[in-house]
């Protein structure tokens, strides 16, 4: 019945994806989103809530979300250090800086790992097409045309 839907696969995959995912950084103690925001400040220290959603394509209240509970772990912490005392500048802290080679670790093992099931051309290829397709949705909806 939803064999050509693209939202039903899409949907299926990412969970299958997402679980996959978890597992792997479980034992870190990180959910995959709060994993790859602290490696995305580990290599980019410094960076302002507002960059980081940026960067991340993400909404601002979702990062402060994550920052909030990557700094109650005591992984990273807030400095405000820019002219506008409303925006604050995000930094790992020496906890969080301890978890880089483990969490460097397991995306190594993770991109292998999804590889060798997948294969190196389908995962590239995959990869290509869902950041071609989320341009062009991100366009289209920008022009307004929420098909």
């Amino acid at each position: 019945m939803f064999d050509e839907c693209l939202y039903f696969n899409a949907t299926k995959f990412t969970r299958l994806i997402n679980f996959f995912w978890a597992e792997a950084y479980r034992p870190i103690g990180l959910s995959p989103s709060h994993a790859y925001l602290l490696q995305f400040i580990l290599n980019q220290p410094g960076e302002t809530l507002q960059n980081l959603a940026e960067k991340m394509d993400l909404k601002l209240s979702t990062v402060t979300r994550f920052v909030d509970v990557l700094s109650a772990k005591g992984l990273v912490e807030r400095r405000k250090e820019n002219k506008d005392k409303r925006e604050c500048s995000v930094y790992p802290t020496i906890e969080g800086k301890e978890l880089k080679t483990d969490l460097d670790r397991t995306s190594k093992i993770l991109r292998k790992e999804i590889r060798k099931i997948l294969g190196d051309k389908s995962v590239s290829d995959t990869v290509s097409l869902l950041k071609k397709f989320s341009i062009q949705i991100k366009i289209e909806k920008e022009r307004g045309n929420n098909a």
